[in-house]
Parts: C-alpha cells; structure tokens; sequence
C-alpha cells in the first residue's frame, strides 16, 4: 500500500510539471501561428491592391488618384474585399499608407525570381546568406525578435496615411505598424520597410508570361 501510495504522488508530480510546461508554452506558440498568418494576409491584401490598381490603369490608362476609386470601380470590381476595401490584417482597421506615384523612384527594387502560381511566395527557414527576394520565415532566426523594433532597421518607406490621402497618382499600400515581423518580405524585416507595389507586381506578371512561354526540349 505505501509503495501504491509513491507511484501515485509521482504520477501527480509529472502531471503539474506537464500542466505548467503547457500552460506556459502553448500560447506562446498559438500567439507566434497567428502573428505569422496575420503577416501573410496583410502580404495578400498588399498584392491585391497592386494589381487593382494595375487592372484600374490598364482600363482608364492612368493611375487612381483616390482609393476611393478603386472602391468604387465595377466591371470590372477591382477591389474583392469586403466593402470593395481590405482590412489591414496587422490592426483590424482600414487604416492603409497609401505610396504616392511620386515616392516611385524612392522605393528599393526587388529582384523576384521563380514567383509561384498564388502570387504569395511561401515563407521559408532563413538561408545561410541574406535573402534577395520573395518572403522569409524568420520567426526562427536567433537574431529576430518577435516584438519591439529593429534599431538597425532602414528609415521607414514612405507612405501617407489613407485617411489623410488628399490625392494624387499611388502604386500601392503599405501597413502602418512598426516593429519586428516573423516573415521577412523581400529580405526587409519590419513592417515599416514592407512594399508591395504595381512595380513588383508588373516584374512579377512579366516573369510569368516569359515562364509560361518558355519551351522545354
């Protein structure tokens, strides 16, 4: 009976140590997941844009000087969102920096190779040398934080708050938060030096059409 006794206070031992180990853990990991597809629908939301805008100059042949156009726009929609607008994932508000045509020339090239069929290159484990193009998970790197700002980040890119927007020629959207992000999109790693404009989109739609005319012997 006192042998009894002993295995049974050490299988309740085990089980709080595991019952603290996951209380402690597991949200950690939830928050991490969903921190990391809240960054992959803001990606989305910013490629969509970009091709709405796009699709909005090839038909009217002039850049949108309002994203209350592209709301506005029918045959073609141009904007899919809900309310003909998206959401920014990041902050749950339509709350947009909108990239004046102007900043065009202020903005880094991005070098987009092999893009794949969704428009979304997938995020993947940081390589051995710095990342050149499409976005990188680096949620695991020792040298990325998950929150806070990066000190040694580049100036921020420019943007104007879409609220504030009083008009003009834009490329693209951008989101307004500040700070660390799990995926590194075109080797920037904060959410100030994100873009996604019709710049990249027209490389990228370019290099999808020499693909899909390639002939393989």
């Amino acid at each position: 009976m006192n042998e009894k006794g002993f295995t049974l206070a050490g299988v309740i031992v085990i089980m709080t140590i595991m019952m603290i180990f996951v209380a402690y853990t597991v949200p950690r990991q939830w928050s991490t997941i969903m921190k990391r597809e809240r960054e992959r629908e803001t990606i989305y939301a910013m490629q969509q844009y970009a091709k709405a805008i796009t699709a909005f100059r090839l038909k009217n042949n002039t850049y949108p000087t309002s994203p209350q156009q592209l709301k506005d726009a029918r045959m073609p929609r141009m904007i899919r969102g809900l309310k003909g607008e998206f959401v920014d994932p990041l902050t749950g508000e339509v709350d947009w920096l909108v990239i004046p045509q102007s900043a065009g020339t202020a903005l880094p090239a991005h070098n987009i190779v092999n893009p794949n069929g969704n428009g979304l290159p997938p995020p993947t484990l940081p390589p051995t040398t710095p990342p050149t193009n499409g976005t990188t998970d680096t949620s695991s790197s020792s040298t990325t934080s998950t929150s806070g700002t990066n000190p040694n980040a580049p100036p921020a890119l420019p943007g104007i708050p879409i609220k504030d927007y009083a008009g003009g020629p834009f490329i693209g959207v951008r989101p307004p938060t500040h700070g660390k992000s799990l995926i590194s999109l075109f080797g920037a790693d904060t959410y100030e030096t994100w873009i996604y404009t019709t710049l990249d989109y027209e490389q990228e739609k370019a290099l999808r059409i020499t693909g899909a005319s390639t002939v393989f012997h």
